[in-house]
This record gives structure tokens, C-alpha cells and sequence, in this order.
């Protein structure tokens, strides 16, 4: 069962809950991480979404999530014609999320729950096809545990030795290991998790731009400024004044 697909792609954020019924659908299904944890169970063999991974629902799998706390995921819907060149996807649920897929979810930070535009959706789909086609066929999950962890506490001044320690690695070999894995250093990966943060503040809450700034780890608003000058183009407050993507 599932919604009829009109579209060779359909794009969406969605928010879950507790222990949906299992269920099946005439297409392909990509979901991908924003914030927090789903578990998920496809056709008997279980995995979950998190920061360093994606999940691949062919058509016709029977599936089930369950998810708590605040949470956010990217789904896409795709058509068995855009599939197609990258139907080796299927053999694997549960696909690891490097830097080139990482680089297309911090696209579309901001935009509300709900559709996001079918032109997007159109240009944004194969991409994310070719990232995940091009990913290693798993991640260490020393690294995962790394990533999870900033993902959790971006807000606190995490060090390589931190995350190393979290890996259960050296410094020297979790920095050259996570930089290969995910196509940025570990730093850069606090940078882009505190940026994402603060966007989401920007758009879901009337916080102070200085509150936020603080809340995400960047120390002050001027930081908070330089960052997002440097990486999306605008400032802070021009970001909040964007014209919002209809749900």
C-alpha cells in the first residue's frame, strides 16, 4: 500500500513516530537523515537511519519504522525509470552516508516539513543516486559513532581527540580515515552540523539571532554571521527573512 507516485521523483521532509504498521509500495524509497534516530526494519532485516546512514526500500519490500524524540528525515520517492542505472542500490537497505550525500541534505536545509518542490526533486534525485552509488559499500562504524556524536553535541567544543576517542582510534588515523570516508575533515563536519542547526533555529523558532548563535557552538552572533557569509551567501537574519518552500 502507499500513495500513487506522479512524478519521476517526489521529495519530502517527514517527521515519524512510534511503531508504524508494516507496509509496502510500488516504488523505490530513499530515506535519509536530518535529525535524530529511525529504526527500521526491511524485509526481515533490521538497520536504522541515522547520522552515517541512508535506507533503500525497493518496491514491493515489506517495511516498519519507529522512531522518538524530535526527529526529521529527507524521503524520496522515485520512479522505476530514474532507478533504473542505479538499481544496484537495492541490494543493500542500508547505505552509508558520505560527503557528497551529506553536501545534498545540507541543500536543503531550511526548508519546512512537507513536499519540497517537484523542480528541485527533479535535479536533486539523481544526484543523490550517484552519491550513494559512488559510496563505499559500508562505513567503518567507528566512524559512525564519531559522527553520531557530533551530531548530538555540535553544540559543545568537540576536538579530533574527542571524536578519536569515540572511534576507539588514534588521532592521526581517525583524522585520515573519517577525511577519506565522508570527503571533509572532522572539523568541517562540526562546522556543517552546527550550520544546519542554526538554520533550522532560523527558520522553526523566533529566537534572538544571538541565542541561536550560542545554542549551535558558534560563540557569538558575529560568528554566526562569518559562517553562514561564508558558506550559504547570507546573513543570519536575511536567512530568516527568506521567502519559506510551501508544505
Amino acid at each position: 500500500m502507499g500513495h500513487d507516485l506522479t512524478a519521476p521523483a517526489e521529495l519530502s521532509f517527514r517527521r515519524y513516530g512510534q511503531d508504524a504498521p508494516p507496509h509496502i509500495h510500488a516504488f523505490d524509497q530513499i530515506v535519509l537523515p536530518r535529525r535524530g534516530v529511525l529504526e527500521m526494519e526491511i524485509d526481515g532485516r533490521g538497520g536504522r537511519v541515522d547520522p552515517g546512514r541512508a535506507a533503500v526500500v525497493p518496491p514491493g519490500a515489506r517495511h516498519a519504522f519507529a522512531a522518538s524524540g524530535e526527529n526529521l528525515f529527507v524521503v524520496a520517492d522515485i520512479g522505476e525509470a530514474l532507478m533504473k542505472p542505479f538499481e544496484a542500490l537495492r541490494e543493500r537497505p542500508f547505505a552509508p552516508v558520505t560527503g557528497a550525500v551529506r553536501g545534498l541534505l545540507d541543500y536543503l536545509a531550511g526548508e519546512a516539513p512537507g513536499a519540497i518542490e517537484t523542480g528541485v526533486a527533479s535535479l536533486w534525485t539523481p544526484l543523490l543516486l550517484r552519491g550513494l552509488s559512488a559510496a563505499p559499500i559500508a562505513v567503518d562504524p567507528r566512524l559512525a559513532r564519531a559522527v553520531a556524536l557530533i551530531e548530538d553535541r555540535f553544540d559543545q567544543p568537540l576536538t579530533v581527540r574527542d571524536l578519536a576517542a569515540q572511534a576507539g582510534m588514534s588521532q592521526s588515523r581517525f583524522f585520515a580515515r573519517f577525511s577519506e570516508a565522508y570527503g571533509t575533515t572532522p572539523h568541517g563536519a562540526l562546522s556543517n552540523a552546527r550550520l544546519r542547526a542554526a538554520q533550522r533555529l532560523l527558520t522553526e523558532t523566533c529566537l534572538s539571532i544571538a541565542e541561536i548563535a550560542v545554542r549551535t557552538g558558534h560563540g557569538d552572533q558575529s560568528g554566526l554571521t562569518r559562517r553562514m557569509k561564508a558558506v550559504v551567501g547570507v546573513t543570519p537574519r536575511a536567512w530568516r527573512r527568506r521567502p519559506k518552500s510551501s508544505p
